[in-house]
């Protein structure tokens, strides 16, 4: 019950420490999510969510009743795919975005790997790694294509109802991938690269409860990195998960063949995941795959390095929900 305790001395004014947090990423395996799940529970109670009708967004106009109907296929799969595509439009603009902008790329570093110091264009650096990430949110502000995304009304309206409290916007992310056989290095380098790049599977613990939303910027299919999720992984975590890190293809095959679902799709695709549940990026055969990312979260006890934002953005939206994105804009 540590992390309960944690969790009620940071929200009554305490800090988000790194000692709280490993604490909680040690409930989340030891306890198979139970002790989590009840804190994420007391945190809807003291935070409850928006009380909002409808909202229209990128996938429409979308009433009360077909956003339950969406959060009940996440509450049961873990994630949901969206009919609709994101414009031709939108995408493109995007896609120009994230070519044109400077961005930093995963390299070998002393035996571990990190961002590249430098940043450079994409189509620079492709052959020099397999992840490369805008990792200065506050280029964002040169693109209002993005900004109006990370804000867009759907997807407050869906976290909301999904977290079952008032959601926080924590993560905001553009990267590119390609394949780790364009790279000239060795097998040991390609593993670290493969597990700092997150495409071994792995279960997120960073918070609480969040729900990510991913638009496919580029066509995916088995071949160029689709998302790869374990149904059902997110409400329990399964006896064959004891340990906090990442699991080989193998392992979880082994264990849960059935399970196992590829997310494949045309450029604008969107969906939302649960990323409690087990999950990673499926290593690209070939090609490149570009994708935009935001997170929802209920609470930010949790990781207390993230997110890490030098410069504001301007706020635009409704000014009802500003607090659920003010950790990266200003009024």
């Amino acid at each position: 019950m540590k992390t309960l305790t944690n969790f009620l001395k940071y929200y009554f004014g305490g800090s988000n420490n790194q000692a709280s947090y490993v604490q909680m990423r040690k409930d989340y395996i030891g306890s198979k999510y139970g002790i989590v799940n009840k804190v994420s529970k007391l945190n809807g109670l003291l935070n409850p969510k928006y009380k909002i009708q409808e909202s229209q967004g990128i996938l429409g106009n979308l009433k009360n009743k077909e956003v339950t109907e969406i959060c009940s296929h996440i509450q049961k799969d873990g994630y949901y795919i969206f009919p609709n595509l994101a414009s031709t439009e939108l995408v493109e603009d995007l896609r120009n975005f994230a070519s044109n902008t400077p961005i930093h790329y995963l390299i070998p570093a002393e035996k571990s790997i990190a961002y590249s110091k430098d940043a450079v264009k994409y189509a620079e650096s492709k052959n020099l790694s397999n992840r490369y990430q805008i990792l200065n949110i506050s280029d964002l502000k040169y693109n209002d294509t993005s900004l109006k995304l990370a804000t867009d009304a759907n997807f407050l309206h869906i976290a909301n109802n999904y977290l079952g409290s008032k959601p926080i916007l924590d993560l905001i992310v553009f990267w590119w991938s390609n394949s780790l056989k364009n790279l000239e290095i060795d097998h040991a380098t390609k593993e670290l690269l493969k597990n700092r790049s997150a495409q071994m599977f792995h279960i997120d613990m960073d918070r609480l409860k969040f729900l990510k939303f991913f638009v496919y910027l580029t066509d995916v299919d088995t071949n160029t990195g689709p998302h790869v999720y374990v149904k059902g992984t997110h409400n329990k975590i399964p006896s064959y998960i004891h340990k906090d890190g990442r699991y080989t293809d193998e392992h979880i095959r082994e264990h849960d063949a059935k399970n196992i679902i590829e997310i494949n799709g045309k450029a604008g695709s969107i969906i939302a995941v649960d990323t409690r549940g087990l999950h990673k990026g499926k290593e690209l055969e070939q090609g490149e795959r570009l994708i935009f990312q935001i997170e929802f979260t209920n609470s930010l006890f949790g990781n207390p390095i993230m997110p890490n934002v030098s410069e504001k953005l301007d706020y635009k939206g409704n000014s009802n929900y500003f607090d659920t994105y003010k950790l990266f804009f200003k009024k």
